[in-house]
C-alpha cells in the first residue's frame, strides 16, 4: 500500500522534523517565533490571560494535528499522481534539488551534460551535501564499449565514436571527483556502467524524479521532462527499470582499471592495478610498475591472472613493439580513454585458446 499506516505516521513526522532545512526557512521560522513571543508579551496584562492562552494554544495544537495527520497526507497523495512538464532538462535546477536531498539521488542516462564542465562543479557540491546528510547517490551510464553505444549513435544520426567520447569524458570527470572525496562521503556514491540501452532517462532526488525517453534524432535532455513522484505508476516503472539495469551493471572501476596478478614460476606473485584498452578483441595493459617488474624477470617464467578477464586461467605476456602500427593505434585508444599517454603496452593473451 502506498499510504502511511497510523503506526508509521509518527516516524514520518520525526523524519520530517529531522530533515535539514534551508537557511531561508530557518530565518522565516525564527522571525515568526519572535513575532509570536512579542504578541504574547504585550497581551500579558489582559484579564484571564492564562486561561485564554491555554484555550488558544489548545485550539492551535488541534489544528496542527489535523493538518499534519489528515490534510498533509491527503495533499501528498494527490500530488503523487500529478505530472509536471519541463520543456528541457535544467541541469542547474536539478543540482539545486540534489543539494537538499536526504535519502536518494539517482541518474540514469547514456551520458549527461550534467557531468560536463559547465554544470559538474555545482552538481558535485550538491552531491557532497547530499552524502553528508546520508543520501545514497547512484549514477548509471552506458558502457562505452557496448553495442548499445553503436545503436544509440545510429538513433542520433551521429557516429558511435562521438557518443563513446562523450561517455568517456563523463567517466573521467566522475573518476576525478571520486578521488577528491573523503572516505565517509565516498561510501555513499556509486558509479556503474550498463551494456543495455535503458530506453528511458531518470534524474531522481528523494521522492521526486525527472523522467524522459531516448528519442530518435535528439538528445534526451533537449526534450520534455516529466516530473513525477517516485511512487506514481510512471515513477515506479522507471525505478524498476533502473534497478534491473543496476543489477546487471559493473562498477566504473572495472572499466578504468584491471586487477592483474603476475605469477613467477620461481619467485612468487605480485598484484597490479593496470589501465587497459581493447583493440580488435585483444587486451592490452599499461603500467610503469608492471613493465618494470617484467624487465626484472624472464618472460617465459611469468604468467598473468585476473578474475576480471573474459577467459579464465593463465595468460601470456607479450610486449608490443613500440615501432609497430599496433602501438600507434593503442596510444590513440589509450589517450581517448584516459586523456593521458603511455610508452609501453603489454598484451595479455590466453595461454590456451578455446575453439569449437
Amino acid at each position: 500500500m502506498s499510504g502511511r499506516t497510523p503506526m508509521s505516521r509518527p516516524r514520518w513526522l520525526l523524519r520530517a522534523l529531522r530533515t535539514p532545512r534551508r537557511p531561508q526557512s530557518l530565518t522565516v521560522l525564527a522571525l515568526l517565533a519572535g513575532c509570536a513571543g512579542v504578541l504574547l508579551w504585550f497581551a500579558r496584562h489582559m484579564a484571564q490571560y492564562s486561561e485564554n492562552l491555554a484555550l488558544n494554544l489548545g485550539t492551535d495544537l488541534v489544528g496542527v494535528v489535523i493538518t499534519v495527520f489528515v490534510i498533509g497526507p491527503l495533499i501528498s497523495r494527490a500530488q503523487e499522481g500529478r505530472v509536471r512538464e519541463h520543456t528541457r532538462l535544467d541541469y542547474e535546477w536539478f543540482s539545486a534539488q540534489v543539494y537538499g536531498s536526504t535519502s536518494n539521488v539517482k541518474v540514469l542516462d547514456t551520458f549527461s551534460n550534467l557531468f560536463g564542465p559547465q554544470y559538474s562543479e555545482r552538481l558535485f557540491r550538491g552531491v557532497k551535501s547530499a552524502t553528508a546528510h546520508g543520501a545514497r547517490v547512484q549514477i548509471l551510464l552506458l558502457d562505452p564499449d557496448s553495442l548499445a553505444v553503436i545503436l544509440r549513435g545510429r538513433e542520433l544520426g551521429e557516429q558511435s565514436d562521438d557518443i563513446r567520447r562523450d561517455i568517456l569524458r563523463n567517466l573521467r570527470t566522475l573518476s576525478q571527483f571520486v578521488r577528491r572525496l573523503d572516505d565517509g562521503p565516498r561510501q555513499f556514491l556509486e558509479v556503474r556502467l550498463c551494456s543495455t540501452s535503458p530506453g528511458v532517462t531518470l534524474y531522481r532526488w528523494d521522492e521526486r524524479s525527472l523522467v524522459s525517453f531516448l528519442t530518435v534524432g535528439r538528445l534526451s535532455g533537449e526534450g520534455v521532462q516529466l516530473e513525477v513522484a517516485v511512487r506514481s505508476p510512471l515513477g515506479a516503472f522507471v525505478e524498476q527499470r533502473f534497478d534491473e539495469l543496476w543489477q546487471q551493471s559493473k562498477p566504473m572501476e572495472r572499466f578504468t582499471h584491471l586487477p592483474v596478478t603476475l605469477v613467477d614460476a620461481t619467485d612468487g606473485r605480485r598484484e597490479f592495478s593496470c589501465r587497459f584498452v581493447y583493440v580488435d578483441d585483444g587486451l592490452y595493459v599499461a603500467g610503469h610498475d608492471l613493465v618494470s617488474y617484467m624487465a626484472r624477470h624472464r618472460l617465459d617464467q611469468l604468467s598473468a591472472y585476473s578474475e576480471a578477464l573474459n577467459v579464465p586461467g593463465a595468460h601470456e605476456l607479450i610486449v608490443v613493439d613500440d615501432e609497430s602500427d599496433l602501438h600507434q593505434v593503442l596510444k590513440q585508444h589509450f589517450a581517448e580513454k584516459y586523456d593521458a599517454s603511455t610508452a609501453a603496452f603489454v598484451e595479455l593473451r590466453p595461454s590456451v585458446l578455446v575453439t569449437e
